[in-house]
Order: C-alpha cells, then sequence, then structure tokens
C-alpha cells in the first residue's frame, strides 16, 4: 500500500489563525470592517430596543422576572445574528466549522428563550382566566391574598387595585389565579335568599338586611366582612354593649347598620365578625380606618368616675 504522500496528496494541518491572516492579507480587512461595523449597529439596535420594550412591559404591569426573562430572551437573539453575520464573511474553511457548532447550539437557545418568557406567556394565561371568569369587575371591591382594595382596571396582564392608603398596586393575573379571591360586591339574588333565611327572631339583623334589599334594584351593595379578636378576660356583654354604641354611631356615615356576631372562641380570645354594608366601595376606603378605631377606644376606654 502506498503512503498517500507518494500518491500526490499532502495532509496540512487545520490552522485556523493562518487562515485568518491569509484571508485579511487577500482584502478581508474590508469585509472586517463592514463586520465590525454591523456589530455596533446591532448593538444600538439592541439597547434601545430592550430599553423600550422594558420600559412598556414594566407599565403594562409584567412582574420584574417576567420582563427580565424577555429582555434576556431578546438579547440573546440580537448575540445569535451577531455571530451569524461573523460567520457570514470569515473564510468558507472556518465558517464551516463554526456553523456546524451554531446549529447545535440552537436547541439551546430555544430553551433559554423559552424558559424566558414562559412567566409572560404564564401571566397572560392568567390574564385570559380573569376576564372571561370574571371573579370580579372594576369598581369592585376586592381582597385578593393579602392585598385589598376597589378594582380600577383588569387588564391581560394585570389588575390594577386602590389600596386603603390611596395608592395603586398593579397585581399580576397569575398572583390572582394563585391566590384567594374575596369579592365583597353583593350579587343580587344570592343576597336576597340569604335574607329569606334569617331567623324571624334576629330583629336587628333583619332589618338591616331589609334595608338593604330595598336598595338592591338601583345601587350595587358592598358587603364588607372582617374579623376582630379580644381577649377572654373581656367580659362579653361589654363588648356586646361597646360594639352597639359604635355600630348606632355609624349608621348614617356608612348608611346601613353595621353588623356583628361572634363567630370562634378560641383559647385565648374571642373572635367577632363584622359586616359593614355601604353603596359605594370608597366608604370603605374612607371609614374603615375610623370604624376599627372607634371600636378599640370604645371597648378599652377608662370607666368614668
Amino acid at each position: 500500500m502506498k503512503h498517500p504522500e507518494e500518491c500526490g496528496y499532502l495532509q496540512v494541518p487545520f490552522d485556523p489563525i493562518a487562515l485568518f491572516i491569509a484571508w485579511l492579507q487577500a482584502g478581508g480587512i474590508f469585509q472586517l470592517i463592514g463586520l465590525i461595523i454591523a456589530w455596533i449597529i446591532i448593538f444600538i439596535i439592541s439597547s434601545i430596543t430592550t430599553r423600550i420594550i422594558r420600559r412598556r412591559i414594566t407599565r403594562s404591569g409584567v412582574p420584574p422576572d417576567a420582563v427580565n426573562g424577555l429582555v434576556l430572551a431578546l438579547r440573546l437573539v440580537f448575540i445569535y445574528i451577531a455571530v451569524w453575520i461573523l460567520f457570514m464573511v470569515l473564510p468558507p474553511d472556518i465558517s464551516g466549522a463554526a456553523v456546524g457548532a451554531i446549529g447545535g447550539s440552537s436547541l439551546l437557545l430555544g430553551t433559554a428563550i423559552g424558559l424566558s418568557v414562559g412567566q409572560a406567556v404564564r401571566n397572560l394565561v392568567s390574564g385570559l382566566y380573569v376576564m372571561f371568569a370574571r371573579p370580579f369587575h372594576v369598581r369592585d371591591y376586592v381582597r385578593i391574598g393579602n392585598t385589598e382594595g376597589i378594582v380600577q382596571e383588569i387588564s391581560f396582564n394585570y389588575t390594577k387595585i386602590l389600596q386603603i392608603d390611596e395608592t395603586s398596586i398593579l397585581v399580576p393575573n397569575s398572583t390572582v389565579l394563585d391566590s384567594s379571591v374575596t369579592n365583597f360586591s353583593v350579587d343580587k339574588e344570592k343576597f336576597q335568599l340569604e335574607v329569606s333565611e334569617v331567623l324571624q327572631d334576629d330583629s336587628v339583623r333583619l332589618s338591616v338586611l331589609d334595608k338593604v334589599t330595598s336598595v338592591l334594584g338601583t345601587k350595587k351593595i358592598i358587603r364588607y366582612v372582617f374579623l376582630l379578636g379580644f381577649h377572654t378576660s373581656q367580659n362579653v356583654n361589654k363588648l356586646a354593649s361597646a360594639f352597639d354604641t359604635v355600630c348606632d354611631r355609624w349608621t348614617d356615615i356608612f348608611g346601613f347598620r353595621p353588623l356583628y356576631e361572634i363567630t370562634d372562641i378560641q383559647q385565648f380570645s374571642f373572635v367577632y365578625q363584622f359586616t359593614i354594608f355601604v353603596d359605594r366601595p370608597r366608604k370603605i376606603l374612607e371609614h374603615k380606618p375610623g370604624f376599627l378605631d372607634d371600636i378599640l377606644h370604645t371597648v378599652f376606654a377608662e370607666p368614668k368616675t
């Protein structure tokens, strides 16, 4: 068997550096300058685009982790384009070997983009649920997890809530989907059924509910419920007397007399549920702090001497 050199073939080791220098000497310097200019243009476009997208998406209420993921995915796309341009102008011997490596990295790039935009897609799906399932509407008073207030806006990405301190918070719809949601707006038919089942000997409650029912045809009623606990050392009769005094004082302010009832007896506390009826949700924002303050000051007021 003849040696390859005897057949006229000479195996030359692959030297990318030598090929690159030879390419520059053959006029590749102009292509290299063009490549650098193209990279600068890509960098400028990437910076402007990511800045605009970050600003727009952040304003729309998308969570920070989703925003960062989308920006990262966009930057990876620009980097991928820049690398492809590089290998388009390089000598065929060098670019041919590199293209195979870039093609093999496509799966990795696709995975990175998929992970980056996953949160945004999940938030969009959650937005579709919120908008079509309608667990609440604009101007409803709601509690979403630990956030409560008046719904100001519902979009595909977020729900805007006006809180009791008059600040607005953007709650991602993915958070809405994962949290317990309480809508304090009264459904007319359900509320009327509830009134019909009230015990007739509970005259105070029945009077309040009848009054609420009488205006359901023209106004939306908000039934706001919260719990307060008092130590078992408190006298329940004195507590009831204090609650009655406070509820009477706030009847004209809320428009309906607040109701209360004991709902649980724990080891060291009595748990009372208070129910406030209002015709406008802003009354909850405006008067809830004062109502709570009045309860505490009345219960713990110093006895008159």
